[in-house]
């Protein structure tokens, strides 16, 4: 055998053979979870208003916590969803079958607009997730971590072995459900009548920026975007298309500056619309401001 093919047939030194080793270059490259990874066995309940209550199995962080019973429809994008301002306050069942089984990316990954690049805002909003099927296994190119790992990380109770199929013809029939993750099994089921409603908290408020920030500065397009609980890829895909977007509070007084502006974008988000008052009244400015003002 020739040296050189010797070399290329041979394993190199730097890369043990050791399961030890072996285990040591997976975690370098996460990517994909390493052979050992344990599937989640601890156990928490899900109680709904109406009186149903489901076991699942807790794979994030195992805390309990309330919010309203929403679901999602999408086949792929929990990264996004979880990160979508419009799910405040909200525990989100996705209705997908398998969630999980490409991990989450890099959250210290910033796009050329200062943005983190994989996700719609810089934490997860919703309360908790609800899933069918959680694949504690996991392998994408982009991938930095589990699922399971990035709501330990930010405090999100995730649930799996849940029948979400169930679940989402409840709520389609019934409409959102306040709901409690409980992982104290004994505990006993919540007094829904003295549970907060979410959407009696002002949650745009919450989610909405607290200073006016310009993106695409010099720009041809000139256009003032109210930030309800604007997701990251609006302003991606507006900056993209030749626009200054200068993003304002929900609350700010933007109908006295609007002749500095080719545009005026009101964005989506959580919660109650008639609690924006402020919003509304400058809305009523714009439209019964004379043509030729």
């Amino acid at each position: 055998m020739s040296t050189m093919l010797r070399s290329i047939l041979q394993p190199r030194t730097r890369f043990s053979s050791t399961p030890a080793a072996a285990r040591r270059v997976t975690a370098a490259f996460s990517t994909q979870s390493s052979g050992d990874v344990v599937r989640p066995t601890a156990k928490a309940n899900l109680h709904l208003e109406d009186g149903t209550t489901i076991t699942g199995t807790s794979f994030g962080c195992h805390t309990s916590v309330e919010g309203e019973v929403v679901f999602a429809t999408g086949m792929v994008g929990y990264p996004e969803s979880l990160t979508d301002p419009s799910y405040q306050g909200q525990i989100l069942t996705l209705t997908s079958p398998m969630v999980g089984n490409y991990g989450v990316p890099n959250r210290n990954t910033i796009d050329e607009y200062g943005l983190p690049a994989f996700f719609e805002s810089t934490k997860i909003h919703a309360q908790g997730l609800l899933v069918q099927d959680y694949s504690h296994h996991y392998s994408h190119w982009n991938a930095a971590s589990s699922l399971g790992d990035w709501l330990k990380e930010e405090g999100i109770p995730g649930l799996c072995d849940i029948d979400t199929r169930m679940l989402t013809k409840k709520i389609r029939e019934k409409g959102a459900l306040l709901g409690r993750i409980e992982i104290d099994l004994d505990a006993p089921v919540p007094d829904f009548t003295k549970m907060q409603d979410p959407n009696a908290r002002h949650l745009v408020g919450e989610v909405s920026v607290k200073e006016p920030k310009v993106y695409g500065k010099g720009n041809p397009i000139k256009v003032l975007a109210v930030d309800c609980g604007m997701k990251f890829n609006i302003i991606r895909l507006l900056v993209k298309r030749g626009v200054e977007l200068t993003v304002v509070p929900w609350d700010y007084k933007f109908a006295s500056e609007l002749a500095n502006y080719d545009g005026l974008f009101l964005s989506n988000g959580p919660g109650d619309p008639t609690m924006c008052m402020e919003t509304v009244r400058e809305l009523e400015k714009v439209v019964t401001c004379p043509d030729d003002e």
